[in-house]
């Protein structure tokens, strides 16, 4: 892992493990994806966690919600899932700062040679839709597989505003709790399973107790999720799907903290 000179708005490079790369926020510091490997990180939390790539080949249409656009890279790990098939995806991307995103343009930009080719394949196309949904006033682009939506603000105030749709697939993938402790909020957290569709996935790398329970106190079936990299499990949620349960000791805790969180709704 090695950090390189800040791009646009100070946002600074790294190079990852698996050879990809996240970027390191101009304030906080925190990597927007995992130091052990970005790409990684993004095909198996995000697009296989999901399933997209199993579903894909028996639906017409996915329609994915994917919270924190970041670099695209969770974007272009959907677009890989899908890639090969009749299955169309319609995604609605949520990213408060546009200056990540033009800083990762500026990356690829920069490093494209120094990428291995399929990354640079998949998110070269993700970043083109991006920037063209920057281009475009209503945050809309189109691609040969995507119908793409970006909305850049507060997800707490953007999300409510979307067109009423449901989800077959959730990525939540906002900074840390201890970073960004609004979009890991009991409120948020329902507002988010509202959207989700019957046989839906909400994934996400966060192991937090409380999150766990503000899923479960959302609605959802609340499970674990599987390794990836260093960390050691995320989460998995769902309105009615069959999940790995967590270890009898640690599912009475998120119990307890989600009956509390229900009875302040």
């Amino acid at each position: 892992m090695s950090e390189q000179p800040p791009l646009e708005g100070l946002w600074t490079p790294v190079r990852t493990a698996d050879g990809s790369f996240t970027l390191a926020h101009p304030v906080h510091g925190e990597a927007c994806h995992s130091r052990a490997g970005a790409w990684e990180e993004s095909r198996l939390r995000y697009a296989r966690a999901c399933r997209l790539a199993e579903r894909a080949r028996g639906e017409r249409v996915l329609r994915v919600l994917d919270i924190g656009t970041g670099l695209g890279l969770n974007l272009a790990a959907a677009l890989e899932s899908v890639r090969g098939t009749s299955c169309r995806l319609e995604v609605l991307t949520l990213e408060l700062e546009r200056g990540v995103i033009e800083a990762a343009l500026q990356l690829l930009e920069r490093e494209r040679a120094a990428l291995e080719a399929e990354l640079a394949r998949e998110w070269s196309e993700a970043l083109a839709l991006l920037a063209a949904a920057l281009r475009d006033p209503a945050g809309r682009a189109q691609g040969a597989s995507v119908a793409l939506r970006l909305m850049l603000g507060d997800a707490r105030k953007t999300l409510p505003s979307a067109p009423e749709e449901t989800f077959d697939a959730v990525f939540l993938d906002a900074f840390s709790p201890g970073v960004e402790p609004e979009l890991w909020s009991a409120a948020f957290l329902r507002e988010v399973a509202r959207g989700m569709a019957p046989g839906s996935l909400l994934s996400t790398y966060s192991a937090s107790t409380a999150v766990r329970a503000g899923l479960r106190a959302a609605g959802l079936r609340v499970g674990q999720g599987g390794r990836v990299g260093t960390k050691a499990s995320g989460t998995l949620a769902s309105p009615d799907l069959a999940l790995e349960p967590f270890p009898p000791r640690l599912e009475r805790r998120i119990d307890r903290r989600a009956e509390e969180l229900r009875g302040e709704f």
